[in-house]
């Protein structure tokens, strides 16, 4: 584990590069997301961040934070439902209008619910498309800007190392849907999809990470949806359960640090390495992070981390579905859904 004295030193030495990072934040408003967006505020010389939600008035105090943060930043709220693939192709339109390159993307989106499987009006499951289908949209929309950063960065805020086998034939769980099975396909699925780009874009870092346990605000969301019977015995761990289990959680200012690190640290180099850009020197005596995939001593430039952003052991799983070519077949699945999205929003 990377010493946090030596976090806080990488990130504070962001302030020493050229002004300028052009960073994208899709799940910025809250949670891990925030925290790191945050600390990006605090640290980057006049960073220019796109930031999408919902609602641009409720992130007015955020909006007025980062700017107090950092007064030579450019923070644009760009407001819209992030859950239809239709929006993020708008959002991306709109960006790459704006910018020749993209240094960073910070993924966090989430949904939690107890209804059951909630589509959105483009067909997807709800939580599936925030915790993948949209992730990957921005992602494969934004490629060309990406390509243009000397140290281009991706990254996917969810559950890296967390990899369970899935059912390569129904990634949509319409078969067996429930909660954990639409959890554990997005979080397979992310890490899968992530290798696959890996090898056609090498020049680009791509980390998965898992977080760890955070205050977020989303448990309580999340009690608030159970139905009926169940309502009231969730009211009743919204009020007593979950505070008492906020007592061990990190806060999002915390893990944004660690979040920010991976960021932007030389510790996490893409397969094939372009520049230095806005990434930070690696620490001394802290070592390389060991990719997804190694071969030859080469990584392939993805991250699976844990909270404290060490590489997560590889897993059978994920080397049996490396064998089965699997990252094609979830890439196909992906291109198919986005494709039959779109044409139900025509």
């Amino acid at each position: 584990m990377v010493n946090i004295k030596h976090v806080r030193s990488s990130n504070a030495s962001l302030a020493a590069k050229a002004p300028g990072m052009v960073a994208l934040f899709i799940g910025g408003t809250s949670g891990s997301g925030m925290g790191t967006l945050k600390q990006l505020a605090r640290h980057a010389k006049a960073p220019k961040v796109y930031i999408v939600g919902r609602s641009q008035h409720s992130a007015t105090l955020l909006l007025d934070e980062l700017k107090s943060l950092n007064p030579q930043g450019t923070f644009i709220f760009l407001e819209t439902e992030i859950s239809l693939i239709r929006n993020v192709d708008q959002i991306c339109r709109e960006i790459s209008s704006q910018e020749k390159q993209m240094d960073l993307i910070v993924l966090s989106t989430g949904y939690l619910t107890f209804a059951g499987r909630q589509e959105t009006d483009e067909g997807i499951d709800t939580l599936a498309a925030l915790s993948y289908y949209i992730r990957l949209r921005t992602v494969h929309n934004l490629l060309p800007l990406l390509h243009a950063s000397p140290s281009a960065r991706v990254i996917s805020i969810l559950a890296g190392g967390k990899e369970s086998a899935i059912d390569l034939t129904d990634l949509e769980n319409r078969k067996k849907h429930s909660l954990t099975a639409a959890a554990v396909t997005s979080t397979t699925q992310n890490t899968l999809a992530f290798e696959w780009l890996a090898q056609a874009h090498p020049t680009i870092t791509f980390a998965h990470v898992y977080p760890g346990f955070v205050a977020t605000g989303q448990m309580e969301r999340f009690m608030r949806t159970a139905p009926g019977f169940w309502a009231w015995p969730a009211w009743v761990a919204q009020k007593t359960l979950v505070p008492l289990l906020y007592l061990f959680a990190q806060t999002p200012d915390a893990v944004g640090e660690r979040l920010l690190f991976i960021a932007t640290s030389a510790r996490y180099p893409p397969a094939e390495p372009g520049g230095e850009g806005f990434m930070a020197a690696m620490p001394k005596g802290v070592a390389v992070a060991q990719s997804s995939v190694e071969e030859g001593g080469r990584g392939n430039g993805v991250y699976r981390l844990n909270n404290y952003g060490e590489s997560a052991p590889d897993s059978a799983v994920l080397k049996d579905y490396r064998r089965q070519g699997a990252g094609k077949t979830v890439w196909q699945s992906t291109e198919g859904v986005w494709a039959r999205a779109l044409k139900k929003a025509t």
